[in-house]
C-alpha cells in the first residue's frame, strides 16, 4: 500500500522508499499526538489550578513558530496539518494565561496589568526574529532551529517557573511526560532523516 504523508521538498528532491516515508509519517504523527496531548492538558490544568503552566516568552515563541511553520510558510502538508490545531488550541493557552496571569504576577504589577500587552507584543516581536532568521539559514534548517530551540527553551523556562512560583500551578506530571516523550520522539525523526539522507 502507498500510504503516506504528503512528500516535503527534500523528500520529493531525494524520493526515498516506502518503508523510509512510513517510518518518517509515524514519527511525525506520534510527535503531533503527544505534543497535542500535552497542550490540551495545559490548558485543563490552568482551568483546574487557576493558573497558567506555559512561560510567557515560550507561549509567545510557541505561537511564532506554529503560524510561521503551519500557515505562513509551511515547508510541508504535514506541518500544516500538525500546526494548525496547535494554534487553535493556543488559544485557550492565551485566553487562560490572559485570565489566571495576574494572580501569577502580583509582584511585578506592570506585567500583572499588562498580559494582553505583552502577549501580544511578544508574538508579533517572535514572528520578526523568526522571520528574519528564516532569511538568514533558509526555511528548512530554521524550522529545525526554531522548533529545537523553543522546546528547549519550554523546558529551562518551565523549570524556572516552578522555582519561582515555588508551587505547581498551571503543570502537571501529564504535560510534562506527553511534552518530553513527544520532542524524545522529535529527535528519533531527525536521527532517521539524518541517518537516511
Amino acid at each position: 500500500m502507498q500510504l503516506h504523508l504528503p512528500l516535503s521538498p527534500i523528500d520529493r528532491a531525494n524520493q526515498p522508499p516506502l518503508y523510509y516515508l512510513q517510518v518518517q509519517d509515524s514519527l511525525i504523527l506520534l510527535t503531533s499526538c503527544l505534543w497535542t496531548v500535552a497542550y490540551v492538558l495545559y490548558v485543563r490544568q490552568a482551568f483546574r489550578d487557576k493558573s497558567y503552566g506555559m512561560p510567557l516568552v515560550c507561549l509567545c515563541a510557541n505561537i511564532a513558530w506554529e503560524f510561521l511553520f503551519g500557515v505562513a510558510v509551511p515547508t510541508s502538508a504535514a506541518q500544516t496539518v500538525a500546526f494548525v490545531p496547535w494554534l487553535l488550541i493556543d488559544v485557550g493557552i492565551v485566553y487562560t494565561t490572559s485570565r489566571f496571569g495576574r494572580d501569577q504576577w502580583k509582584q511585578a504589577p506592570f506585567v500583572a496589568n499588562n498580559m494582553g500587552l505583552i502577549l501580544t507584543s511578544g508574538i508579533l516581536f517572535m514572528i520578526a526574529c523568526f522571520w528574519a532568521f528564516i532569511g538568514t539559514v533558509g526555511l528548512d534548517a530554521a524550522s529545525f532551529y526554531i522548533g529545537y530551540g523553543d522546546q528547549l527553551l519550554i523546558g529551562t523556562t518551565s523549570v524556572a517557573q516552578l522555582i519561582s512560583r515555588n508551587n505547581t500551578s498551571g503543570h502537571s506530571w501529564g504535560i510534562w511526560f506527553y511534552r518530553a516523550t513527544g520532542t524524545f520522539v522529535s529527535i528519533l525523526l531527525f536521527a532517521w532523516r539524518v541517518g537516511g539522507s
